[in-house]
């Protein structure tokens, strides 16, 4: 297609459900530039409503305050890039049985009710997690995805003044773009990377 030539030798779009479940500050972006880049099967999971605090650093806009977040990132995304996302609520998760996950939830409970949900499927996740100035990224099979996880006690919270910029936003969105290529591709490289914007130091294995 016309639209995709410049990214042609790089990624050709394949059929495949991605399923992003948490649409903020990680999701929004992931979703967005997984549209822009083609993915005609994006699924989007939440149940939130756009905040004022959104704005700064997730896909919304001001005049979609107080609306939901799934329709307005749908909406959004088709304005932007020609795709149409399919909304399901948190509930629906259980019914996901192939593609990627991507998860882009707030806290560990969650995750760890997600590992539970998928651990027996054949789907791959990956998984984002932000703080502040840093930016951690799991790529495993779901049968693998528990070595991933903490006891949610030993989780330090951030400071609600301190927990997203929107250029660790868009920057984890493309890592995790690139991720989903990879595997597609068959050419994912590792397992783990934690990047921190003050020392930019990229660790990963």
């Amino acid at each position: 297609m016309e639209r995709y030539k410049n990214q042609s030798d790089i990624f050709t779009p394949i059929d495949i459900p991605i399923h992003i479940i948490g649409i903020g500050g990680i999701g929004s972006w992931t979703a967005f530039i997984l549209a822009k880049m083609g993915c005609q099967d994006i699924n989007l999971y939440d149940f939130d409503e756009v905040e004022d605090h959104n704005i700064a650093s997730q896909i919304y806009k001001e005049d979609q305050i107080g609306l939901s977040k799934q329709q307005s990132l749908q909406q959004n995304i088709k304005d932007f890039s020609g795709i149409n996302c399919s909304l399901f609520s948190i509930e629906q998760e259980i019914n996901i049985r192939r593609g990627i996950v991507i998860i882009a939830v707030d806290s560990m409970e969650e995750r760890i009710k997600l590992y539970n949900i998928f651990k027996d499927k054949d789907v791959f996740i990956i998984d984002g997690r932000m703080g502040g100035l840093q930016l951690e990224i799991y790529n495993s099979p779901a049968s693998q995805y528990n070595e991933t996880l903490v006891d949610p006690n030993n989780v330090e919270p951030d400071a609600c003044t301190a927990k997203s910029i929107c250029f660790n936003c868009a920057i984890i969105g493309g890592l995790i773009a690139n991720f989903v290529r990879q595997y597609l591709q068959g050419t994912l490289p590792c397992h783990q990377v934690t990047f921190g914007f003050n020392d930019l130091m990229l660790l990963k294995k």
